[in-house]
C-alpha cells in the first residue's frame, strides 16, 4: 500500500485574494504529495514569478511564507495505482501551466488548451486515475469541486496551520525582464500549439 495526500492552500498572494473574490471558497491551490513533506502540482516556480510555471515539485516552505491554513486529505492508494500517477506526472512534466483555464474557471467553468494544466485539472486527472468520481469534465472542475469529490468518498480532511517559514530561493525578487521572458515562453508554449 501506498499513501497519497492531497493538500488544499489558502494562498493571501494577490491571485489567491482575486481567486476567492470570484469563488467564495477558501482553498486556492491544490496540490499532492506522496510522503507529506514534498508536493506536487501545476503551479508558479517561483512566489514573484507568476508566469514561470508548470509541473513543480513544491515544499511545504512554499506555502509558509506567511501563517498559513491548509487542509490535507490522506488516501490509501494501490502501489499500482500510485504508479498510474507517477506515469501520468512523466507524461506531462513538459506541459505549460494553462492560463485560461485558471482565469476563465469562476465565469466558465474553464476553458482548456490540449496538453496544458493548471493545479485544478491536474489534480482532477489524479482523482480520476484512482476512479473517484468527479461531478464535471476534468478540467471543469474547481478546487471546490476537487474537495467534494473527496468528502462524497468519506474522506475527512484535517485542517493544519503552517507557521511562518518562507523558503528563501521560492521568495526571492525576480527582476521584471525576467517576468516578461517567462510570460512570452509561457504563452508561446500554450498558443504555438495546435489544438
Amino acid at each position: 500500500m501506498a499513501v497519497l495526500y492531497i493538500l488544499f492552500e489558502r494562498s493571501n498572494s494577490l491571485v489567491g485574494k482575486l481567486g476567492r473574490l470570484f469563488m467564495p471558497y477558501p482553498y486556492t491551490h491544490v496540490t499532492i504529495s506522496f510522503d507529506g513533506k514534498t508536493y506536487h502540482s501545476f503551479s508558479r516556480r517561483r512566489f514573484h514569478d507568476p508566469f514561470d510555471a508548470g509541473l513543480t515539485e513544491e515544499k511545504l516552505a512554499y506555502f509558509a511564507y506567511e501563517d498559513v491554513q491548509v487542509k490535507i486529505y490522506t488516501l490509501d492508494i494501490s502501489e499500482g495505482q500510485k504508479e498510474k500517477i507517477l506515469s501520468f506526472m512523466e507524461s506531462v512534466k513538459d506541459c505549460p501551466f494553462d492560463v485560461m483555464d485558471m482565469l476563465t474557471m469562476p465565469v466558465l467553468h474553464g476553458h482548456k488548451r490540449k496538453n496544458a494544466y493548471n493545479c485544478m485539472s491536474f489534480v482532477a486527472e489524479v482523482l480520476s486515475i484512482l476512479d473517484i468520481p468527479l461531478r464535471r469534465k476534468l478540467y471543469r472542475n474547481s478546487i471546490e469541486d476537487i474537495e467534494n469529490a473527496l468528502i462524497d468518498q468519506g474522506c475527512e480532511g484535517k485542517i493544519v496551520l503552517l507557521p511562518k517559514q518562507p523558503d528563501e530561493a521560492y521568495m526571492s525578487e525576480v527582476p521584471l525582464k525576467q517576468k516578461l521572458s517567462s510570460m512570452y515562453r509561457l504563452f508561446r508554449k500554450l498558443y504555438g500549439q495546435k489544438r
